[in-house]
């Protein structure tokens, strides 16, 4: 094997490596101390438990939520008045599909289940940063467009208005 060739497949392994280290399932734990990713875990858990009130308890005093909504919210109070307004409206249940975390951050792909169907269709990513104190101090939301949960999202975030 040339030297060429020997870089290639290095590098290859290594780019495989990184992914794993980087690119969490559903199931596995983000890092031995919870990492980045448990507090979208909790948000989920929160959601999917109907605790819509407590969804603000993941936010830290400063946090920054930049929303589906085109609208940014600041502080775990005014974020979590805005999750306690809309979420009984639409009762979602949600899963994580994917998990990407490095540092203080976490990419979550998020899928809500069709009242209707029963299945599961993807519905955001979620970015969140997390602080020292393992509280949620950045938020944005990325809606999937033209999806039927988008627009029953959109429906219900201008009548919490």
């Amino acid at each position: 094997m040339d030297k060429r060739t020997a870089a290639l497949v290095l590098t290859a392994a290594l780019s495989l490596w990184i992914s794993d280290a980087y690119a969490q399932s559903p199931g596995q734990s983000a890092s031995a101390a919870g990492g980045a990713c448990s507090v979208p875990r909790e948000y989920v858990k929160l959601i999917n438990d109907g605790k819509y009130d407590s969804v603000g308890s993941l936010f830290a005093d400063d946090a920054v939520y930049m929303g589906p909504d085109g609208k940014t919210r600041h502080g775990s109070k005014d974020i979590g008045a805005f999750y306690a307004s809309f979420l009984p409206r639409l009762k979602p249940q949600l899963r994580a599909s994917r998990f990407f975390e490095q540092g203080n951050e976490c990419m979550m792909e998020l899928e809500n289940k069709n009242s209707r169907t029963g299945e599961f269709t993807p519905t955001a990513v979620d970015h969140f940063t997390v602080d020292s104190a393992g509280k949620v101090s950045s938020f944005i939301v990325y809606l999937r467009p033209g999806s039927e949960v988008t627009r029953a999202l959109r429906s219900a975030l201008s009548n919490a208005h």
